[in-house]
């Protein structure tokens, strides 16, 4: 019987461990597939302003550009948070089998959610002559009538996207982002291009009907996951018995208790993403306002404010999504690492993730600040005019910089918030946008529009010294120079002189400019990717150690054999 009970023991025991690792395979690829989701849809939601570029012209964007600072900063408040905090709750909750509570939590965050939506949407919609009049053009007044019901929806879509998260479904949240940028792609260009013939701001305002459109169809489909998932779980439940040693488990919470909980959490998330948006919301007020009082027409300097924060924008914020989703996938086992005392461990993960962030963005940086014309021409030369092009390639080049310190600065925040001191880069980047909001009237005075990228790449490069500085004095932060600077920089180099031969000698062959481009782009990735996997990422490294392992499993097994 003794000998019975340990065999069972052992049995369940090793039962017991092929599920947790079954559960932790499913829980990384959920994490993978949510990453590869949210990249896609990023993708998609910065390529979206390129078409809607050329629709609109450098005017349109300017309008559109006008109205998305307020926007960002009233979607932060209707739940920009709101989805990390409802999944952290929810799972809490699940892992203590209190289902119940879980579910409540949904209900707890629609409340004050849906307020805070209805009288944002509300204000917007009543206010918006007012908010487009402050700003310096009346016209974007049609523009935010047309986005002020996405706002009715965002409350909802994050806490349906928490919901699932914390239930460690993943599929349903990505789903829905690729549902918004989707519709607003195809939705928002079609009435765009419809509505042109009777004025851009009309046209401006058809694109942002399809960002509402967008956020309703993401809602409704979260809506109907959801009923369906509650209906299966109702169905489970009927059928299992709960014991009563799990009841006993299971304390009452009340609504008041599960409000603090979420709001402790969602609290300091929205103050820090409110930084940047509150910064271009005070840029769309300052900037065309300035460059009018120095005797620039009304339509020219919304055109040259569309410039900067639109097609300029666009490409300066597409190196931005890889970086936070290279942090993104970092963050966890280093916060893991960190927290079980292994240094060694955390000291190399920090190493790969400065050696992976620095070889993307240092290629893009030098990209951006060499081949700013071609860049910009390829891209946007049916939307925009001559003159214009030659402006934005100027904006491209000096924001090329902020694409660097942008790289810099995620990393310093990851490294701070695995050791728990998330407050620190906050601080910083206030520090930066103050000096942000200092600089913009003067050099925009100075120099124009290009005062306005003097100032957002300064304010960059001020909170990523301040967080690189924090980040050294919290620990060792081990990136190696040779790996993530050095080589990235010389692999750059070469790669540049690759494409001007390419551009060279398609221009040479009679190639259209296009092709020219393309070419360029193509010999400029395949040098430094083949340089890059085989120098920066230790693929030689990786392929040496596997075979001295295969020979040493090889000489050990011919060794068994000889005792034999």
């Amino acid at each position: 019987m003794p000998l019975f009970f340990c065999i069972k023991s052992f049995c369940v025991n090793r039962g017991a461990k092929a599920q947790a690792k079954r559960v932790k395979a499913s829980l990384g690829r959920s994490a993978i597939l949510l990453a590869v989701i949210g990249i896609i849809a990023k993708l998609i939601g910065a390529l979206y302003r390129v078409p809607l570029t050329n629709i609109v012209g450098a005017e349109g964007m300017g309008l559109y550009q006008m109205v998305f600072p307020l926007y960002t900063v009233l979607l932060a408040f209707c739940g920009g948070s709101a989805t990390s905090a409802v999944s952290r709750v929810v799972a809490k909750y699940t892992a203590k089998g209190d289902d119940a509570t879980a579910l409540r939590v949904l209900r707890v965050a629609f409340v004050p959610l849906g307020l805070a939506s209805l009288i944002s949407a509300a204000c917007v919609a009543l206010l918006r002559n007012l908010i487009s009049g402050v700003q310096g053009n009346t016209a974007a007044g049609i523009c935010y009538l047309a986005l002020a019901p996405s706002l009715l929806f965002a409350g909802g879509i994050s806490v349906f996207r928490g919901y699932f998260q914390g239930k460690s479904k993943m599929l349903p949240s990505g789903i829905s982002q690729l549902i918004e940028q989707s519709v607003k792609l195809f939705l928002g260009l079609a009435l765009g291009s419809a509505l042109l013939s009777y004025g851009v701001k009309y046209a401006v305002a058809g694109a942002l009907t399809g960002v509402s459109a967008s956020e309703l169809i993401a809602l409704a489909y979260l809506s109907i996951r959801f009923a369906v998932a509650k209906k299966r779980r109702k169905r489970v439940i009927a059928t299992l018995a709960l014991s009563t040693e799990a009841a006993a488990d299971v304390s009452v919470v009340t609504d008041r208790e599960l409000m603090k909980e979420l709001y402790s959490f969602a609290l300091p998330v929205t103050f820090g993403s409110l930084v940047l948006p509150i910064t271009q919301m005070i840029d769309s007020a300052l900037v065309i306002n300035i460059l009018m009082h120095g005797g620039t027409a009304r339509d020219e300097a919304t055109a040259l404010f569309g410039l900067f924060v639109g097609p300029v924008g666009t490409l300066v914020n597409m190196p931005a999504v890889i970086v936070l989703s290279v942090s993104i996938a970092f963050l966890p086992t280093l916060t893991a690492a960190i927290e079980r005392g292994d240094g060694d461990k955390a000291e190399r993960l920090t190493r790969d993730a400065a050696k992976w962030i620095l070889v993307f963005v240092i290629p893009v940086t030098l990209a951006f600040f060499l081949f700013p014309e071609r860049i910009v021409s390829t891209l946007y030369r049916r939307g925009l005019t001559a003159e214009q092009l030659v402006v934005a390639a100027r904006l491209l080049r000096i924001q090329a910089v902020a694409v660097f310190y942008v790289g810099v600065l995620q990393l310093s925040t990851t490294f701070l918030q695995a050791h728990n001191k998330s407050h620190r880069p906050v601080i910083n980047l206030v520090v930066g946008a103050c000096v942000k909001v200092g600089l913009t009237p003067v050099l925009v005075r100075a120099i124009g529009v290009y005062g306005a990228a003097c100032a957002t790449a300064a304010c960059y490069a001020v909170a990523a010294l301040l967080t690189t500085r924090s980040a050294f004095k919290t620990g060792a932060i081990g990136a190696s120079v040779r790996d993530g600077l050095l080589l990235p920089v010389a692999f750059s180099a070469a790669a540049c002189v690759g494409f001007v031969c390419a551009v060279k000698a398609a221009e040479a062959l009679g190639a259209p400019y296009l092709w020219q481009s393309l070419t360029g782009a193509a010999v400029f990735l395949l040098l430094y990717c083949t340089a890059a996997a085989f120098a920066v990422t230790d693929i030689r490294a990786a392929l040496a150690r596997r075979r001295a392992m295969r020979a040493a499993d090889g000489g050990a097994a011919n060794i068994k054999r000889r005792k034999k």
